[in-house]
């Protein structure tokens, strides 16, 4: 992951970046009428007497009770706040060989080497892709560093991230799994995947239930890490289904898109500020957006009254206990960083949905769901003539607004080069006429590029 901000472009409408996250950023439910929290500046120094784990399920045929919350250390920069969580009761940590540049796996080691080792489980992941052949030995040196950095003797699970169809057959890979299981070095092999993905290695086109089905098949992993959420179901079902037939142990991550919807009103008038000062009309793609935000103006105002709305938290901890309250759902992996993360999440473990919040959730679908570019879906890809990453850019986008890694995004998103959506304002709009949920989504790739490339 290359984390450093991308350079800015001289084609972009020039906006700070302080002054765009101010306008647009306030990224929560119900089109911004709740006002922006800067989580940044309230996150204590230390930690709060935080709540306990109070479920731990049964991870699969690994036997291992893992809390149902566990800790995501995509962004983890901050070892105290992995030792808070560790001292809650959290005993499942996720993490890559690329998360912050190697820095998470560091982060971690700082804390585990003052723990006892066999308390925790410990996944991390290789992107198979990174390496040009992915070679036997490729794959154990880099898993071999990958322990140097959590200076750790053994890693409970190493993961094939973002497998591919084909990946799930590569040989080198599991000869590599058995030989350090052989060495006591991994006890399980799992996989990640969200969907369709493109990045300086190249585009992966698999959708994401194919990919997990095939593996569950394959028989050889033990865990997966997949996208679930109260909106996108359908692939997830099958997958948890497959997993439960074949004892594979279910770890979830983007399970909360309540954030995703931003203040588009202040987005919009900021966007058609900065067109008019290089005297630009906003692109079509983008009134017919504004058109469509300002008509359900009227549903999200009654939704929050309905429901009593005072801040995104109601709505994000709803999303988290749907899918807690799932029987086959063994964790769920939300992205920690500050000690307020770790406070919030934790207290929902043990909590199941309660009658009023699936009602509030199905209506926030209704309301909503037409803004929401469903993650590891991808079916308009292959309908568009650049080859435009739509899953990828979107899913960019949803870093960048709902959790608050807006370095990350815009360092991903300019990897994309000339497959980024610069183009879509020029395009008659092949995706968003195959769109199977009807999302206005030429309009959606406009206004992420807006976003991700910020002078």
């Amino acid at each position: 992951m290359n984390s450093d901000a991308p350079q800015s472009h001289p084609r972009r409408i020039g906006i700070s970046r302080r002054g765009f996250i101010g306008a647009s950023l306030s990224a929560v439910t119900g089109l911004g009428l709740f006002g922006r929290k800067d989580l940044s500046a309230q996150a204590p120094s230390t930690p709060k007497a935080a709540a306990k784990i109070k479920e731990y399920r049964s991870l699969g045929r690994t036997g291992f009770k893992v809390s149902d919350i566990s800790f995501g250390a995509g962004d983890l920069t901050n070892p105290p706040v992995l030792a808070a969580a560790l001292d809650a009761g959290i005993n499942y940590i996720d993490t890559a060989e690329h998360y912050m540049r190697g820095n998470s796996e560091r982060s971690i080691g700082e804390v585990l080497k003052t723990r006892d080792r066999k308390s925790v489980f410990l996944t991390t992941k290789l992107n198979l892709t990174f390496g040009k052949a992915a070679t036997k030995q490729d794959i154990k040196d880099r898993f071999l560093k990958c322990l140097e950095r959590l200076q750790a003797d053994y890693a409970d699970c190493l993961m094939a991230h973002m497998c591919t169809l084909a990946q799930v057959k590569h040989e080198p890979y599991h000869e590599v799994i058995r030989e350090l299981k052989s060495e006591g070095k991994v006890r399980f092999s799992g996989l990640s995947n969200h969907g369709a993905d493109f990045s300086i290695h190249g585009a992966l086109s698999d959708p994401m239930d194919q990919v997990v089905l095939a593996a569950a098949e394959d028989g050889r992993f033990d865990i997966v890490l997949f996208v679930y959420n109260f909106i996108k179901t359908d692939m997830g079902e099958r997958i948890l289904q497959a997993c439960k037939a074949k004892g594979m142990g279910t770890t979830l991550m983007k399970m909360n898109i309540t954030k995703t919807v931003e203040n588009e009103k202040q987005t919009f008038q900021t966007y058609e500020e900065r067109f008019k000062a290089q005297g630009k009309e906003l692109p079509e793609q983008l009134k017919k957006l504004k058109v469509f935000t300002e008509e359900r103006s009227a549903q999200t105002e009654a939704f929050l009254k309905k429901h009593d709305l005072q801040g995104p938290e109601q709505a994000r901890d709803a999303a988290i206990k749907f899918c807690l309250s799932h029987p086959d759902v063994h964790c769920v992996c939300p992205t920690m960083n500050t000690f307020e993360d770790v406070e919030a999440f934790v207290a929902l473990s043990g909590k199941k949905l309660e009658s009023r919040e699936q009602a509030m959730l199905a209506e926030y679908k209704e309301v909503y769901g037409p803004y929401y570019c469903r993650h590891a879906c991808g079916q308009c890809e292959a309908a568009c003539p650049r080859g435009v990453p739509v899953n990828s850019i979107m899913r960019f986008d949803h870093y960048f607004r709902a959790q608050r890694r807006e370095k990350m995004a815009m360092a991903e998103y300019a990897s994309l080069g000339p497959n980024n959506a610069s183009g879509c304002a020029r395009c008659a709009g092949h995706c968003e006429k195959t769109c199977p949920y009807g999302l206005p989504i030429q309009g959606l790739l406009i206004a992420a590029d807006l976003r991700l490339t910020l002078a």
